[in-house]
Parts: C-alpha cells; structure tokens; sequence
C-alpha cells in the first residue's frame, strides 16, 4: 500500500508539473488583426497579375512597435485554393520559405510603432508564389504568427477569405492595354579582358535599382536566364548547337532546384559572366555588336518587363593575303 500511495503521489506531482509548465507557455492573446482585399489597379500592370491589399491592424491597448519584415514578405503564409483544391506554388514560394529557414528572424530597418487601432496596408502579389494561370475561382487567405520566429510562444492570427475569379482567355483582352511594369535593374555589359581585340567572355553587372532587395536563383546551368543577341554586320548571327541546346533547357523548367540563392541589396550589383565564343561563332570577318537581355520576373511574365543592356562592338579583320606567286630557283653552276 505504502509503494501504491508513493506511485500515486508521483503521478500526482508530475501531472502539476505539467500543468504548471503548460501555463507557463500559455498562447497570448493576439496583438494584430489581419483583413485583405483584392487591387483592384493590378490589371493595370498586366491581366495576369494578381495583387493582395494586406491590412495589419494594432488590437491591443498601448503602443508597440510591430515587426514586419519586408525581405521575407512580412512572414505573411499564403493559402491558396482553386475551386477548393490546393493551388501549386511557384519556385519563387519555395525559395522564399529557404529564405525565412536561413533568416528566421531578420533586421528589421525601418520598425514602425503603432497604437491601438492604427495600421498599414501592404501589397501582396499572390500571383508570384501560386500558378494562378488556370481559369477558376481562388479562394485566398492570409496567416502570420504573433511570434514568427519562436512558435512556442506564438499564436496564428488568420485574415477574412476573398475570392479571385481567372476568366478564360478568349483573347479579347490584350496586354498592350496594360501598364508596363517598371525595370528593378539594369544592365552593363563588358568584356572580361579589355585587351583582348576578340572578346571570349563577356561581364553582365546586374544592378538593383529598386528600393527591396533582389532575391533568386543564379541559374548559373541556363546562364543566369540572360538571352545573348550577336549582330554580325547588323543582322543577327546564327546561334550554335551549344546556344540551341541552351534554349532547350530554358523550354523545359525554370531553374533547377539546387541552384545556389542571391541577394542584391538596393544599390548594389552582381556580376555573372557569359561565354561569347561557345554560344556563337564569331569567326567571320567583319563588324560585331553584342548585347544581352533578361527579363525581371522570369518565373512570372504577368508582371515581368524586358531588360536590355548596352551594346559592345568589336571587328574580326580579313585574313592577311597569301603570297601565290611562284619561286624561282637559282641554278646552280655548270660543273667545271
């Protein structure tokens, strides 16, 4: 009896053990409400595009100052439906989820103090991170966690649903009617070696001129999604096998999924190099122009503008003549 008394008596206590632990990381009590809304103007920039108004609202009494990272998409979680299945996400979500793993908890630049019932609203381009490309209905809403970067002592604040209807294309409607989006980088192009009158590989400075950083894939195997254009005496040379295959690859998938993630802050560049000799023959006498370009959102044309870089020129010379003319031998003297 005395052993059972004893069992009962250490069940007990660690029963209260755990209900003192369990209080002690009790979920609070949200600081934040979430509500969303479609932009509307997102047409405006391309019918494909589809844009979220993120409204976050201060809930609680006091001042605080509120925690929204921008590199990492304000810690914002997406669920997307469509006709009430679950939607694919693009590479562009799943190379924003290896960055919030990388930098759970970024430097936040500019922290912004609220009061009790103010807010700010930021946008949200669904389109980017789920193929919305299929007609349907998608049914969206938005999540965050109070304590993004220790879910122990989080709680998950869920927005209202909204519904984004994709028509079908008839093609009546017409993306010149749209709004190009602006450039977030230019390019400058050089060759390697200066000194060389026959550049063999060229430098592409990608620099961000945005006011967000710049965050993807190098896609160094598809050549950073630069496109090479060679002019030769002002009419566009004939790519190579090398090129082709290249294009191939680009038709077949994006960018493969073990490629190494950049950041460009804004104001900064990247380098990257590209190899003129074995994408083109570039043999032939004569002038040459070359340029690249590249689009902005590869993974998204809704809302991708083309880049174009300057131009560098430089000039195969003829071969030097050949001397056909015939020897003459000098006959050696008669023998005495």
């Amino acid at each position: 009896m005395k052993r059972l008394a004893s069992l009962f008596l250490v069940s007990l206590c660690m029963m209260q053990a755990v209900v003192l632990i369990a209080q002690a990381i009790k979920k609070p009590e949200p600081t934040f409400a979430l509500s969303i809304e479609e932009d509307k103007n997102a047409a405006r920039i391309h019918p494909g595009l589809y844009r979220l108004l993120v409204k976050f609202t201060r809930v609680t009494i006091g001042a605080e100052v509120e925690q929204y990272h921008e590199e990492a998409k304000g810690m914002y979680e997406m669920i997307v439906r469509r006709n009430g299945l679950p939607v694919s996400e693009t590479d562009a979500m799943r190379d924003l989820r290896e960055h919030r793993k990388a930098d759970s908890n970024p430097t936040i630049l500019n922290p912004r103090l609220l009061k009790t019932g103010e807010s700010w609203t930021t946008p949200l381009d669904v389109s980017d991170y789920y193929d919305m490309t299929k007609p349907g209905a998608y049914q969206i809403t938005v999540k965050r966690e109070t304590v993004p970067w220790d879910l122990r002592f989080s709680t998950t604040v869920s927005s209202n649903t909204i519904t984004f209807i994709v028509p079908r294309r008839t093609g009546g409607q017409s993306a010149q009617s749209a709004e190009k989006p602006k450039p977030r980088f230019s390019l400058t192009l050089s060759a390697v070696n200066l000194d060389d009158e026959l550049p063999q590989s060229l430098r592409v400075e990608l620099d961000n001129t945005s006011d967000s950083v710049i965050r993807e894939r190098t896609c160094s195997s598809l050549m950073g999604m630069y496109n090479l254009v060679v002019l030769h005496g002002g009419e566009p040379l004939e790519t190579n096998n090398a090129m082709q295959m290249l294009q191939k690859s680009r038709a077949s998938v994006d960018c493969p999924g073990n490629e190494a993630v950049i950041e460009i802050k804004p104001g900064d560049f990247y380098a990257d190099s590209v190899n003129l000799r074995s994408l083109y023959n570039v043999f032939q006498p004569g002038s040459y122009s070359v340029y690249v370009t590249r689009e902005t959102y590869p993974y998204n044309p809704a809302k991708s503008v083309l880049v174009e870089s300057n131009a560098i020129s430089f000039v195969v010379p003829e071969p030097p003549p050949v001397n056909n003319m015939p020897t003459t031998d000098t006959p050696s003297p008669a023998p005495q």
